[in-house]
């Protein structure tokens, strides 16, 4: 029972993949050229570059800058306020050096390609209270290798990266960007507070949305545009087997009325399971030769049984049903009012049958420690790390998870 999942993080690695290593479209030489100043969609902070720099498409995600430059230089300029990085699966991120190493894990080292990068003088930059930079080779997954120049920067708010890359005449060109690079902190806007309902949505599916690197505060984790719904109509297509709005709906219905859930129940009732404790249980798979994994999956169904009947395990289809009405808006095969009303049904079916998010989702928990063999005790698990994802996840000040279970989920779109 392996992972369906993909680590939507690559998502924005995806912008640096594409751009880097293009070829430079430009003679060695670097003129002289004017200062232009480009914004963040957010209006979060500026940066003044030499030269003439095209934006990209950064898929919806409204602090990170996609630039390229006809003489084949790229730069991917990020902010992070430290309030959003929990929910960006940055939970670990407490001092530039841990954000650091996440960038470095979310853009280039097993995402993009791999890196070889040495420490180098920084640049200066208003504001920054402290930064780090590296210099080195990046290298693609395809053989592709470019020389790229990083610096991350911590404000008393947040944390920025800055990254560029080139080929060709790559030495002149950044002495260039180096010596002309302006930085500007502007208005860090406000996280959007969502209606009671949207936040609601958001939770039931809010360890998945955070393990891709997406933003709690957004519907469905994203931004709608273009290279979204491309992402997500080729995640849909290859995980799940879903192709247009046909066999969405028919995937989400076959996960709300039988799911792992009905499959976890026929196969403790063909086991004999009825009457038995947990320790007769354990007694019963050693002596009949279980291994781990096989013994991880009929505990999870068994407790999950035990604990909430025959909603056992409903816990994860139901969420996963939720994340994939989501992912249907955003590949373009719902609209959003669709997608939300189709939410709404299912949301409100979550709450007749479970009394709690902790009830909730512990019946997540099961669910993946059935479908995925783990053993949530192993602290190496991808079942333990969900776990502890989700009590970060409930401190966070903004978090989902603080709307009421109670809430009374109605159409606010």
């Amino acid at each position: 029972m392996k992972s369906l999942q993909k680590n939507w993080r690559v998502l924005a690695a995806a912008i640096l993949a594409a751009a880097l290593f293009t070829g430079c479209k430009g003679a060695d030489a670097v003129k002289e050229e004017p200062l232009n100043t480009y914004t963040a969609e957010s209006g979060m902070f500026s940066v003044s570059l030499p030269g003439e720099w095209t934006e990209g498409d950064t898929m919806g995600l409204t602090d990170l800058m996609n630039l390229s430059r006809d003489d084949g230089m790229e730069a991917v300029i990020m902010g992070m306020t430290k309030g959003q990085l929990l929910g960006q699966g940055g939970s670990n991120v407490e001092s530039l050096e841990d954000f650091f190493n996440y960038a470095d894990a979310l853009f280039l080292n097993g995402a993009a390609a791999t890196t070889e990068l040495d420490n180098t003088e920084s640049i200066a930059l208003a504001g920054m209270t402290a930064t780090i930079a590296k210099d080195g080779t990046m290298t693609q997954k395809n053989g592709a290798s470019g020389r790229l120049f990083i610096e991350c920067g911590e404000t008393e708010r947040a944390y920025y990266l800055l990254m560029f890359s080139g080929t060709k005449g790559y030495d002149k060109k950044i002495a260039s960007i180096k010596t002309n690079l302006g930085f500007e902190e502007l208005e860090i806007p406000e996280p959007e507070t969502l209606a009671d309902t949207l936040r609601w949505f958001n939770a039931s599916y809010a360890v998945i949305t955070s393990l891709n690197g997406g933003d709690l505060n957004i519907p469905a984790g994203y931004e709608p545009g273009s290279m979204i719904e491309t992402s997500m109509k080729t995640m849909l297509e290859r995980d799940w087997g879903v192709t247009d709005q046909a066999s969405l709906e028919e995937t989400v219905e076959r996960l709300v009325t039988k799911g792992h859930n009905s499959e976890a129940l026929d196969y403790l009732a063909q086991s004999g399971t009825e009457g038995m404790t947990r320790e007769d249980l354990i007694t019963a798979m050693e002596t009949n030769g279980f291994d781990d994994e096989e013994q991880t999956i009929m505990l999870a169904a068994f407790d999950a049984k035990n604990a909430y009947g025959d909603h056992a395990i409903a816990g994860w289809d139901l969420s996963r049903a939720m994340s994939l009405l989501g992912w249907g808006y955003l590949a373009g095969f719902y609209t959003y009012e669709e997608a939300m009303d189709k939410s709404l049904v299912t949301a409100q079916m979550i709450q007749q049958e479970f009394t709690s998010w902790d009830d909730f989702m512990n019946s997540y928990f099961y669910g993946y420690s059935y479908w995925s063999g783990n053993a949530p005790e192993d602290t190496d698990s991808q079942a333990y790390k969900r776990r502890r994802l989700y009590e970060e996840i409930k401190e966070e000040d903004n978090s989902p998870f603080s709307a009421d279970w109670n809430t009374s989920l109605q159409k606010v779109w």
